[in-house]
């Protein structure tokens, strides 16, 4: 293959052998992305503090996010389990700042804190019979918190669980995103 990339015309040849032209998957690529630009423009929420109409969606500023989530105490995390499995439970939290904290027993979610691994959490509140509701969602680290960090914390601002069992461990999620949209 070597040879051939120091030869215009082998190298035209093997592209074409390959199926298809890399100019040709170019232009396919961009196509494709126009149309899914132009779709998502046309998904695109409506402006935020105005009345919304039945299936209208706007974003929703940071602030509103961060009182939203103050106003629950169940959420959705979502993290990478054993063998890069993707994973995601309820759990109870507290807002301490725009930081989550979560309780955690022994297990996937305690073990991705410790990894540091990147996770998403998600709360959410819905009204079926009205086609309404709103979803925040926030992106950050995940850390298990240190028994000197627990210390400075008092029990108050800690989340409490409502599974019976051991929960010592607690994770901190700092959040670098923080989403929220709200469906008239």
């Amino acid at each position: 293959m070597r040879r051939a990339l120091g030869r215009p015309r082998a190298t035209a040849s093997l592209v074409s052998s390959l199926g298809g032209s890399a100019v040709d998957n170019a232009r396919q690529a961009v196509a494709s992305l126009a149309q899914q630009i132009a779709e998502r423009r046309s998904l695109a929420p409506s402006a935020p503090g105005l009345p919304l109409g039945p299936g209208e969606m706007a974003t929703l500023p940071r602030e509103e996010c961060l009182d939203l989530l103050r106003g629950k105490t169940v959420g959705r995390m979502a993290y990478v389990a054993r063998a890069g499995v993707p994973d995601i439970a309820p759990v109870n939290y507290v807002l301490s700042g725009s930081d989550v904290l979560v309780r955690s027993g022994p297990g996937p979610k305690l073990q991705a804190a410790e990894r540091r691994e990147l996770v998403a959490f998600e709360v959410d509140d819905v009204d079926d019979e009205a086609s309404t509701g709103w979803s925040v969602v926030l992106v950050g680290r995940a850390q298990r918190l240190t028994p000197a960090q627990l210390q400075s914390l008092d029990e108050g601002e800690l989340p409490v669980p409502w599974v019976a069992g051991p929960r010592h461990g607690v994770i901190r999620i700092r959040p670098t995103r923080i989403t929220g949209r709200r469906l008239g």
